[in-house]
C-alpha cells in the first residue's frame, strides 16, 4: 500500500512539474551577465494579442521589452525572453505560473488581490483596470443598480469562471438581483463572443474588451452606473521568484514608468487616444 501511494505521489509531482515553466533566477543572471526567462500570457485585447503579422504585441509585451532593454543598459545584463503557452486561458496561465520555478512571468489582465498574493508574487501595478457592464445596444440603459431585477429580468449574465469579473457579477447577484441567470464561459474572449450572439446577454468585461468591440463596430452598449475602477493590474511571478525586486526597480526608475512619455505612447498605440483617457481617468 505504501509503495502504491509513493508511486501515485510521484506521478502527481511529475504531472505538476510538466504543467509548469522554468527560467533562470535573477541571482544567476546577474552573476553571469546573461540568461533567459519564460513568459506565460493570456491573450487580452490591447494588453497581449497577435498583430496582423501574427506577432505577439500589446501593452504588457511592450513593457516587458522595455524591461529587457533597461536591464541591458542599467544592469549590463543580456536577457532572452521565451513566450510559453498558447494564451487561451487565464486560469491555465495563472496556475502554471503559480507552480513554476525561477525566471517565470505571467502577463495579461491580471488583477492584484490579497487572495492571489498568497499564491503568486505581483509586480508594482502598471495600470488601473476599468471594468464595464455591457449589453447589446437595444437594451435600455440601466440608470440604477437597484433596477436590475426589473430592467434585466429577461437577460442572462455571461462570465468567465475564476476571474474578477465573475466576482463582480456575483456581487451584483447577491446585492441587487438574487434571481439573476448566470451562464459560465471559459475565457473573457468567449464571454464577449456570447454577448455578440445573444441580444439578451450582459457581462462585466475589462475596458480593453469593450474598446475592441467598439473598434469592430459591434452592436454594444456600456452602462456607466456599473463602472468599476478599483483594481490594478500587475505582472505575476512564482512565490519563490527573486525577480520581483529588480522588476519593481525598473517600474519605479526615473520617477516611475507609468509617468513616462514612453508609457503614454504605449497606451495610445494599443488603446487609442479615447481608450487611454478613459483608462487613465480611473486612476
Amino acid at each position: 500500500m505504501r509503495t502504491l501511494m509513493c508511486i501515485l505521489l510521484s506521478a502527481m509531482s511529475l504531472s505538476l512539474l510538466a504543467q509548469s515553466y522554468s527560467g533562470d533566477t535573477w541571482k544567476d543572471v546577474s552573476k553571469k551577465g546573461e540568461g533567459s526567462v519564460s513568459i506565460a500570457y493570456v491573450e487580452t485585447p490591447s494588453f497581449v494579442y497577435l498583430d496582423d503579422a501574427g506577432k505577439l504585441t500589446g501593452i504588457c509585451v511592450d513593457i516587458m521589452n522595455d524591461f529587457v532593454t533597461w536591464l541591458k543598459d542599467a544592469k549590463k545584463v543580456e536577457l532572452t525572453t521565451n513566450f510559453v503557452g498558447d494564451g487561451s486561458s487565464f486560469r491555465g496561465m495563472y496556475d502554471k505560473v503559480k507552480t513554476s520555478k525561477g525566471g517565470v512571468f505571467g502577463l495579461g489582465n491580471i488583477t492584484i488581490t490579497n487572495e492571489r498574493k498568497k499564491e503568486v508574487k505581483f509586480s508594482q501595478p502598471f495600470i488601473t483596470n476599468f471594468a464595464i457592464l455591457i449589453t447589446q445596444s437595444q437594451v435600455p440603459t440601466l440608470n440604477k443598480l437597484e433596477d436590475m431585477p426589473k430592467s434585466f429580468a429577461d437577460l442572462t449574465a455571461y462570465t468567465a469562471k475564476g476571474t474578477l469579473n465573475e466576482k463582480r457579477v456575483m456581487e451584483l447577484k447577491k446585492q441587487y438581483f438574487p434571481e439573476m441567470k448566470v451562464t459560465y464561459t471559459t475565457t473573457s474572449q468567449e464571454t464577449l463572443e456570447k454577448l455578440f450572439a445573444d441580444p439578451k446577454g450582459y457581462a462585466y468585461l475589462d475596458l480593453a474588451f469593450y474598446l475592441e468591440a467598439v473598434k469592430m463596430k459591434k452592436n454594444i452598449k456600456r452602462h456607466p452606473v456599473a463602472d468599476r475602477a478599483a483594481e490594478q493590474f500587475g505582472f505575476i511571478m512564482p512565490l519563490s521568484s527573486d525577480w520581483s525586486q529588480v522588476l519593481d526597480e525598473f517600474l519605479k526608475a526615473n520617477g516611475g514608468y507609468s509617468n513616462s512619455t514612453r508609457y503614454k505612447t504605449i497606451l495610445v498605440k494599443h488603446l487609442g487616444e479615447a481608450g487611454m483617457k478613459l483608462m487613465q481617468s480611473s486612476n
